[in-house]
């Protein structure tokens, strides 16, 4: 048996994006099939999901990001004797030595370098990440053609582990008759979501005599950068809303829009596809990727470009119910198992390769 450290200590239970559901469903998972060698690195707060493992678990005793990362993670990990520390959403600490690995879910810090904490602190910390992993996890194809132009990744130690999507999606059913009248995004509120051009492209819709609601679920740090306008009637800023309460958004929509400009992977679009709703994402590699022709596409700069594809979902109710049907059946393939099967099947390769058990 090994000792797999997982550092969480950047887990926080009032934020849920994509990183965060990866790490929330990735880690039970691991937990389920490496019994006995996951040792959790957490903050107190440790989200529910996670506090009612089985495992063994390190709690911070220090508070700050930088602090954590740089300073109480290598000691912890030190002391638990772990034969391999997994950082799940930030580089490896500089001072942990052992051997690492870590996920990168996206080119974020390279090609959105503004983005919060990101050029101070995250970014100058990968090149020196990049150099020690013994392996590079990142979701998509997309993504990992990204960090190999982008980020100087080595491609022989990147790995494709896809997100996966909780099977309870694929339980809903859609309302009978007619979808209430309202469009659907879900993500968090950084610049490159995109959620202005949605905006305009919702005051188009809107113009034209469509009685619509527009919803939008997430962390809502940046809500106060939206330039609601006229539309603030007509928009529903739901912020973090519980599991039950999303999936049920999702099942209700007339459609789910995932507008932005950049993704590792697009978890909401997965969730969509998943709970049969008709679907229109942004024009980009990682997107395509996962929605396949089960999703209408368009230009996430072009609001009219974004507004036709709305339009088409909500009026060709025939086309809309073959794409519904696509994308149920192409989200079957993403499944959470299937990404710890396959992340474990690496910490294996890569003990054998440093000679640990």
């Amino acid at each position: 048996m090994a000792r797999l450290g997982l550092d969480l200590t950047w887990l926080r239970p009032d934020r849920l994006s994509g990183t965060e559901r990866y790490a929330l469903e990735l880690v039970p998972a691991l937990a389920a099939m490496a019994p006995g060698e996951v040792v959790l690195f957490v903050r107190p707060d440790l989200p529910a999901p996670l506090a009612q493992l089985d495992v063994e678990r390190r709690v911070a005793t220090v508070v700050g990001r930088v602090a954590l990362d740089q300073a109480w993670l290598p000691l912890a990990a030190l002391r638990a004797r772990v034969d391999l520390l997994h950082s799940l959403a930030s580089p490896t600490p500089p001072l942990w030595r052992g051997l690492a690995v870590m996920t990168v879910h996206d080119a974020t810090p390279w090609l959105h370098p503004d983005a919060a904490g990101t050029r101070w602190y995250t970014r100058p910390l990968y090149p020196q990440a990049f150099a020690r992993a013994a392996a590079i996890f990142t979701v998509s194809e997309a993504a990992r053609e990204d960090l190999m132009r982008d980020a100087g990744a080595p491609a022989d130690r990147v790995f494709v582990t896809p997100n996966g999507v909780d099977p309870r999606f694929f339980e809903l059913r859609p309302p009978e008759g007619p979808r209430a009248p309202y469009l659907l995004a879900v993500g968090t509120f950084e610049p490159r979501k995109n959620l202005p051009v949605l905006l305009d492209a919702f005051r188009t819709l809107r113009r034209e005599g469509r009685d619509l609601q527009l919803v939008v679920a997430g962390h809502q740090a940046f809500t106060q950068l939206l330039p609601l306008g006229d539309l603030a009637p007509h928009v529903r800023l739901a912020g973090l809303v519980p599991d039950d309460e999303l999936r049920t958004l999702y099942a209700g929509a007339a459609c789910f829009v995932l507008p932005s400009l950049h993704e590792g992977f697009g978890l909401p679009l997965a969730e969509a596809m998943a709970a049969g709703v008709p679907a229109v994402a942004s024009d980009i590699p990682a997107l395509r990727e996962v929605g396949g022709e089960a999703v209408r596409y368009a230009d996430p700069r072009d609001p009219a470009s974004l507004a036709d594809a709305i339009r088409a979902a909500l009026d060709d109710r025939e086309g809309s119910l073959l794409r519904v049907a696509a994308g149920r059946g192409r989200a079957r393939r993403f499944r959470w198992d299937e990404t710890a099967r396959a992340t474990l099947g690496v910490y294996r390769r890569v003990l054998r390769a440093a000679g640990r058990r």
